[in-house]
């Protein structure tokens, strides 16, 4: 069987196990003070929905997946950017060069497993920060462990730690991460897999050869 964590996505085959709230954070921003916007989840854009926050259409951005790439252009946004690495610290790197002489505003959760905010600013570049939303932690019953030997999808560094407190680990789980991020909080698993590309569907595509 084959499990997916830390996404509320539906496939056939595949058994979604939700282990986080996503808390919208109140701010107020006026993105037509800047001239690029950094993201790394939809939840960025979900955050700005939440505040009222209308996208400005010209404003560049900068997005770290091809599905925050999506929920951008269907808000409204039409200059975007899709990182070629998913891993945050490289995806900052990689966007570096174009920030020279921009104002630069970064959307975050409140917990991140990266450093881009501080890569960046370190390297010279105009940029705030503002938390835009948190992940709660979600208890499930012991019922819903997945079985030992399943194929397990982890989509995020903080779905690691939230099935770890709710399940533990067990040796015979086959693990996919959706990226290196992800894959640091998996350094223990025997059995690991990296997505070289941030897409769930890749993902599901790789625990199938699992199976």
């Amino acid at each position: 069987m084959i499990y997916l964590v830390g996404s509320d996505l539906k496939f056939e085959g595949v058994k979604t196990l939700v282990l986080n709230e996503i808390s919208f954070l109140k701010f107020d921003v006026n993105l037509n003070n800047y001239d690029a916007l950094i993201i790394t989840s939809k939840n960025s854009i979900n955050a700005l929905k939440f505040n009222e926050i209308l996208p400005v259409e010209n404003l560049q951005i900068y997005s770290i997946g091809k599905a925050t790439s999506k929920a951008a252009m269907e808000f409204g946004f039409n200059k975007i950017y899709t990182a070629k690495n998913a891993h945050g610290n490289e995806f900052a790197h990689e966007i570096l060069p174009f920030l020279a002489a921009k104002k630069v505003v970064f959307l975050r959760a409140k917990t991140t497993a990266s450093n881009i905010f501080e890569i960046l600013k370190n390297d010279g570049v105009s940029i705030d920060q503002i938390i835009a939303y948190e992940n709660l932690y979600k208890p499930l019953r012991d019922e819903q462990r997945p079985p030992n030997g399943s194929v397990i999808i982890f989509t995020a560094p903080s779905a690691v730690r939230n099935f770890i407190k709710n399940f533990g680990f067990d040796e015979s789980y086959k693990v996919v991460a959706i990226g290196k991020t992800t894959a640091n909080e998996l350094k223990f698993a025997k059995n690991l897999k990296i997505s070289q590309l941030q897409s769930v569907n890749e993902c599901i595509n790789i625990a199938k050869t699992l199976v």
